[in-house]
């Protein structure tokens, strides 16, 4: 593994093992996937007649796999093996490609959205996103980690943006000059498009194929060198690993439940009702705001690196929050407008430096159980917080939720710094 032998080296692009390069490559292809699938699930559950009630059941039913899926990573990940995992995992998302694409069933959609391992909501939320930080955090230098989780995300962003665009194809295979062809109806249209979901997530059955024994945890007794060349160098009274995973989960739990109080379809929904903007002045927000998140990613390194990885996940969190606030008490849509794109700026500067960080931080052995409880709770957390934040537009006002929202990341951020500022990577020791 690379943690063992890279020397630190400064570079723009991370030098990761082979391992690193793999679950990369598989994440991008998988997000294109979920950028598409994301989008284009409402569409066809609508498409099929399928009332709210039912379509929203489906989406829950996919919430429920990805917090199936965390959960079987957590106690059994790394007993059943994550190379096996990865495979299996892959081996699913075919076989839910497949199902869509020949049953319009609800039942059947219904059972098949928890085995899926696939999302809803764009985002990575299965346990595909637990197994590859650990995996990544093990094949780079800890140097060069956040760096490397930095690109990871990027590659994300740009393959998730890519998949969502995938929507249109259902309208040029109805395109007369193809109808000459092969004479397809909407609904049908709609079908090819998950067999090429299920095309593109087989892809990822061969790659993780070539996954090397590496992979895979192998405990160590206390005399092993590499043990203890690579365990975490932690202060003196800190928590052992089951403490810190326990700690940064309540804290994730937390985190998240703040955030879905203003998820992007309430706040699209915001802009339209408290401003009476058109749906393609909200279309321009959202992808200067996607364009601002890429930002954001691209800064976390070089951040973390001059302020601290805690100090990064907590302060640029504490702007984003107060930009929150900003926006739910403007008058003015660009006032709004422009404190929700400032709040995307500092949003996900966040994400790779908590991923570097909880990785660093405990032992190898424990970093499959650390990503899939934080990633578990996430789960649990944003199943709660939209309902509440519509129950709190309805009792107070429609900005209300902003403010809720930011209050408990606020709380967040305190907690965080409190709980985990002396507990130092090995980079930052």
């Amino acid at each position: 593994m690379y943690n063992r032998v890279m020397r630190p080296v400064n570079r723009i692009f991370p030098q990761v093992g082979r391992n690193g390069r793999i679950v990369i490559l598989a994440a991008a292809l998988r997000t294109l996937d979920y950028g598409f699938i994301s989008v284009f699930l409402g569409v066809y559950l609508s498409l099929l007649g399928f009332g709210v009630i039912q379509a929203t059941l489906i989406f829950s039913s996919i919430m429920a796999g990805s917090a199936l899926s965390n959960f079987l990573a957590t106690f059994w990940g790394d007993r059943i093996g994550r190379k096996r995992m990865f495979i299996a995992m892959s081996v699913l998302m075919v076989g839910g490609g497949v199902v869509f694409s020949i049953s319009s069933d609800y039942i059947v959609l219904l059972i098949v959205g928890v085995f899926a391992v696939t999302t809803s909501g764009g985002g990575d939320r299965t346990a595909f996103i637990s197994l590859d930080t650990a995996v990544l955090a093990e094949n780079t230098n800890p140097s060069q980690r956040t760096v490397a989780f930095s690109c990871y995300n990027l590659a994300t962003i740009f393959t998730r943006a890519l998949g969502s665009m995938m929507i249109g194809l259902p309208v040029l295979i109805q395109h007369d000059l193809i109808q000459q062809f092969w004479v397809i109806d909407e609904i049908d249209s709609y079908k090819v498009m998950f067999v090429l979901y299920a095309v593109v997530a087989a892809v990822g059955i061969p790659l993780y194929a070539r996954l090397s024994p590496d992979v895979e945890v192998r405990r160590r007794d206390s005399s092993d060198a590499d043990a203890q060349q690579n365990a975490p160098t932690l202060p003196a009274g800190t928590p052992s690993a089951r403490g810190l995973i326990y700690r940064m989960t309540g804290l994730s739990i937390l985190d998240a439940f703040g955030g879905g109080f203003a998820v992007r379809a309430f706040v699209s929904y915001w802009f339209v009702t408290q401003f009476g903007i058109d749906l393609l002045e909200v279309t321009g927000s959202f992808f200067a705001a996607q364009v601002l998140n890429v930002v954001s990613v691209a800064l976390a390194a070089p951040v973390a690196k001059r302020i601290g990885l805690v100090n990064t996940m907590a302060f640029t969190q504490v702007a984003a929050n107060l930009m929150f606030i900003g926006l739910a008490l403007s008058s003015e849509v660009w006032l709004a407008v422009a404190f929700y794109l400032l709040h995307e700026v500092c949003n996900d500067m966040d994400v790779p430096a908590r991923q570097s960080y909880t990785m660093a931080i405990v032992p190898a052995e424990s970093r499959t159980a650390m990503a899939s409880m934080n990633n578990l709770g996430r789960n649990l957390a944003q199943t709660i917080s939209p309902a509440a934040a519509g129950v709190i537009a309805g009792i107070a006002y429609l900005g209300a939720p902003f403010l809720v929202g930011a209050f408990v990341k606020l709380v967040y951020n305190g907690l965080l710094l409190q709980m985990f500022r002396g507990i130092k990577p090995p980079e930052e020791i």
